[in-house]
């Protein structure tokens, strides 16, 4: 219906909508019959039977979708993020004074120290698992309205807390060097 040639006038949406049969706006039903479009009684029932979607269904009813992965992806980035600001806070506040007072190489440092700096990095590692699972969580929540509100704060906390994290350890870890 278009043409390249601009000269020649096309029709607009309402036109071509005028143009339209009443049958052609709406979709059909495979239990119609005939050309007018007429459904018998017993296919309209077996049709309202089968659950076809009606505007009320996703608001509530036991056909509504459940917050429940949104709260579980809220929940989850807020454990790895609580989780990665205590670890990153642990250690810049005591990585610092150690390295200050021992050397500048983690081997010169106590092996006590460096066994709870590894465990501090493991729990950074096993925060970042939780976080992006927080974070795929929130966005499969958020996309299919299953928690929206709660999927959309999960992706905001899983996306800020490890800036926040490592900002935090960078600032303890120089400021009390």
């Amino acid at each position: 219906m278009t043409s390249t040639n601009f000269a020649y006038p096309q029709p607009t949406d309402d036109e071509l909508a005028a143009q339209m049969s009443a049958d052609d706006h709406f979709p059909t039903h495979p239990n119609r019959s005939g050309p007018s479009g007429s459904v018998p009684d017993s296919a309209a029932a077996s049709w309202a039977d089968t659950g076809a979607p009606d505007a009320g269904a996703a608001s509530s009813g036991p056909g509504a979708l459940s917050p429940r992965l949104g709260k579980a992806a809220l929940v989850l980035s807020i454990i790895a993020a609580g989780l990665s600001l205590i670890a990153s806070a642990i250690l810049g506040s005591t990585v610092g004074p150690m390295e200050a007072a021992s050397g500048y190489y983690f081997s010169d440092l106590p092996s006590w120290y460096t066994g709870i700096a590894v465990g501090l990095f493991s729990v950074q590692g096993l925060c970042a698992v939780l976080g992006l699972t927080g974070l795929v969580m929130g966005i499969v929540a958020t996309a299919t309205g299953r928690g929206r509100t709660q999927g959309i704060l999960a992706i905001a906390i899983a996306v800020f807390a490890p800036i926040i994290s490592f900002a935090l350890f960078v600032i303890l870890s120089f400021a009390l060097a």
